[in-house]
């Protein structure tokens, strides 16, 4: 190749930004430029390198952008560069973030040029996901805010769109739908005042949007779109806790409108996708395993799942909340107070699950004040035992009667909560109501009389009211007969 055609490649990328390039000159010229320069030039300019991982991050290839920052014999000496690509690879593939992985990372502003604004702003929002995935949200946010003033200062409408998605899905794990919506919108306008898109900008929006309507109760909306929007992830630019957010409303979904069998093949959809991309198990797909055997009365499968995880380190907010919900519901942890409106929520229903009369009325009308100003109707369904018998209660309460449109709120959580609780279709094509379904299901994981009673908030005599009504219906006679005949039509399934 010509060497003066070759130096003068290497001379636009290095006066174009060295390895900002891509975000001040945008990837299609970065493409042209990695066509011209020899394919081995990365070992010996750290710029090349840069540019070269950060197109496959574009590309969703993010274990060969770490395949290139591995390499042996890289002839030149590295900087705070290397560090900053090390860093966006390690957002791009969801490893896990220990403290001293964090702390090196911190460490790493100090290095930074105080007049190098776009890759400040690159920097917080990197940091702003790692902290995200451990769990602290408010720093999180705030290095949020600090992305924001760099790329404005830069006048990077398209990088500060980004900041925004990450922002809404904050706010999405902590319950506050409205400024969500708004968060994205802003993303929405950023996006189209920098006229720039390289891919799957608009589906990584409409992830964060469609978490908002699931949160909401709108089920089929969200399952509709889930493997458009899996596919979109897997094969474009996207960050582990997107595709996390993604895999819970997908298979929860799936589950109230389908039953265990859908959410459980869609469940291994995501591990097999998640396995491809980052070549590990993810434990925050395993904690969905637990959440939906728990929420079909079989807490001994449930169990097995928490146990998994229970010497793994939870690198994922979605992950976090959703293992300390099961371990609260599992009776592993008593349950705790949170200030963001979901956890308040969350909290008053599991509270609810041990109380009766009034003192379970006054839970679930507190529970049902926090969730009617956001809209959200999915916490209650996911803890939807906590309901179990209220129907008949809820005109009772004195709030309820002075305000119509909460009870208008109420009736139509408890008409969704019914209507989660999917009767397969073998059982349907016989006769099976909601609630024999309901017993049965208490049966796979062993639960007594007793204990199934205590789960449904009934008494023995009705569970055994109902069994014997199964027992006609499936022309059995005992309930060894009864579990081998749901086995054999593989309602439970063998694990």
């Amino acid at each position: 190749m010509d060497t003066l055609k070759i130096q003068s490649a290497l001379d636009v990328l290095h006066e174009g930004g060295g390895i900002l390039y891509p975000f001040r000159n945008g990837y299609e010229k970065l493409a042209s430029l990695l066509e011209t320069v020899p394919t081995d030039t990365w070992r010996y300019d750290e710029s090349v390198l840069g540019v070269l991982v950060l197109y496959l991050l574009k590309q969703g290839q993010a274990a060969r952008a770490k395949s290139y920052l591995r390499a042996r014999n890289l002839q030149f000496e590295k900087t705070y560069w290397f560090e900053f690509l090390e860093l966006m690879v390690a957002l791009h593939l969801g490893e896990r973030v220990t403290e001293s992985k964090l702390t090196m990372w911190r460490r790493l502003e100090r290095k930074l040029p105080l007049q190098n604004t776009l890759l400040l702003g690159l920097y917080y929002n990197v940091l702003m996901a790692m902290l995200v995935r451990v769990g602290n949200l408010e720093a999180a946010r705030n290095a949020g805010q600090q992305s924001i003033s760099c790329f404005r200062e830069e006048g990077h409408s398209y990088l500060e769109h980004f900041i925004h998605i990450h922002l809404a899905d904050i706010d999405v794990i902590e319950g506050r739908l409205r400024r969500a919506l708004r968060g994205l919108g802003t993303a929405e306008r950023c996006l189209a005042q920098s006229g720039l898109t390289y891919g799957n900008e608009a589906e990584v929006i409409e992830v964060i949007r469609l978490a908002v309507a699931y949160e909401r109760g709108e089920f089929v909306k969200v399952r509709d779109s889930s493997r458009r929007l899996r596919e979109s992830l897997m094969n474009g630019d996207s960050w582990s806790e997107l595709f996390f957010q993604l895999t819970r409303i997908c298979v929860l979904s799936r589950y109230f409108l389908e039953g265990l069998h859908a959410a459980q093949h869609e469940i291994e959809l995501f591990q097999a996708d998640y396995v491809r991309r980052h070549a590990g198990r993810a434990t925050t797909i395993d904690v969905l395993s637990a959440m939906v055997w728990r929420l079909e009365w079989n807490s001994a499968e449930a169990e097995l799942y928490i146990e998994m995880v229970a010497d793994v380190e939870m690198h994922s907010a979605v992950g976090r909340f959703l293992l300390a919900e099961q371990r609260v519901l599992l009776q592993q942890h008593e349950p705790t107070i949170s200030d963001n409106p979901r956890a308040k929520i969350v909290s008053e229903l599991q509270m609810a699950q041990s109380q009766r009369g009034q003192a379970r009325r006054n839970l679930f009308e507190r529970a049902l004040s926090n969730a009617f100003k956001e809209g959200q109707i999915a916490p209650f369904l996911e803890n939807r035992d906590a309901l179990l018998g209220l129907s008949s209660q809820i005109k009772s309460i004195p709030a309820l009667r002075r305000r119509p449109v909460m009870l208008r709120f109420a009736n139509k959580i408890l008409k969704s909560v019914d209507q989660s609780y999917v009767i397969p279709e073998t059982l349907h094509k016989i006769g099976f109501s909601r609630r024999q379904y309901r017993v049965v299901a208490a049966l796979q994981g062993g639960a007594t009389n007793k204990q199934i009673a205590r789960q449904l908030r009934t008494t023995e005599a009705t569970v055994k009211y109902h069994l014997t009504s199964v027992y006609r219906i499936t022309s059995v006679t005992k309930r060894l007969e009864l579990i081998e005949f749901m086995y054999k039509n593989k309602i439970f399934l063998e694990n």
